[in-house]
Parts: structure tokens; sequence; C-alpha cells
């Protein structure tokens, strides 16, 4: 249980255009996490976490990752999936390899690809979901699959060939079968 102390509202921003996602989300979560409250803030756009006497760190820990893959433009039945602890989201923050606006635009184009191709193939070879965001590229699955999504990822955007990325997913994932 959380102590007294520890007790705060977590409040997830979410983006207009995930509004309607969000609120779906919370009614799909609401009740399930009895001592945990979870409401969407139409006002100012956020879901908000409220623990109340009782709850686990363990479900306000999962409800804020739910809710954040929500707001990262994962649909909020994806985002259900990380009640299972095998499943993990990770964000790669594009801001941090690029300092030019064209060069982040280039490098989104590298992970899309032409008509998402890369990112379906990525998608397909390492059995994960991808998000590409303004500044970001959210994954989710399980968590030895993001993380040879997101190393295939990071190969992409320091400038290797597509080629490369998909024969690493493949090496790793077919020496797991």
């Amino acid at each position: 249980m959380l102590s007294e102390h520890a007790r705060g509202t977590i409040i997830q921003p979410v983006d207009k255009k995930r509004a309607e996602a969000a609120a779906r989300f919370v009614e799909l979560v609401s009740g399930r996490y009895g001592d945990v409250s979870v409401e969407f803030d139409a006002r100012d756009v956020s879901i908000r976490i409220t623990p109340r006497s009782g709850a686990t760190v363990d479900a306000v820990l999962k409800l804020r990752e739910m809710a954040r893959a929500v707001a990262l433009g994962f649909a909020p039945e994806q985002a259900l999936l990380l009640e299972d602890e095998n499943y993990t989201l990770a964000v790669i923050d594009l801001k941090e390899y690029v300092n030019k606006p064209n060069r982040l635009r280039r490098i989104k184009g590298r992970i899309i690809g032409e008509e998402g191709r890369v990112k379906r193939t990525i998608e397909r070879l390492a059995s994960v979901s991808v998000i590409v965001g303004d500044r970001h590229v959210a994954i989710l699955g399980r968590l030895e699959d993001v993380e040879v999504a997101r190393r295939a990822i990071e190969m992409l955007i320091e400038g290797r060939k597509h080629g490369t990325a998909y024969r690493y997913i493949q090496s790793i994932k077919g020496g797991r079968r």
C-alpha cells in the first residue's frame, strides 16, 4: 500500500486529437483498480490517476504507464497490454539525436518509410507496435521484443541501412524461437 505521503494525483496530459481515446481508456479501466480513481478531465484534456488509501504502488504505476501509452498514441486496448508484467513501453526521444528540424524530418522518414513500410516491417519482425510522433518513437510489446525493436530503430537513426536493421531483428528473434 502507498504511504499517506505518496498519495498524490498523477496527471497525464493528452493531445486534443487523442481525447476520445483517453476517455475510452478511462471507461475501460474504471473500477478495475478499486482503490485508484481514474478520470478524464475534458477541460484540461488529461487523464487523472488518484490513489486512495489501500491503493498499491503496482496498480498506480501500471495505470500511469497505460495512460502514458494512450497519450503517446496507442489505442486504449493496446495500452491495456501493459497490465501484463511481460509487456513494456519504451520511448525514444528523437530530439536527443538531432538538432535541426530537417534532420528530424529525415529520421522520421527513415523510421516510417514509404507508405509506412519500414515501420510495419519492424512491427512484424519484432512483434511490437510502434508509434512515430512529432518528437518521439514509442514501442509497445513484450520486454525482449521491445529491446530488439528499439535497437533496430536506433540503428536507423544512426544512419545504418534498413536491411541491416531488419537482419539484426531477424538474427536476434531467430535465435529465440
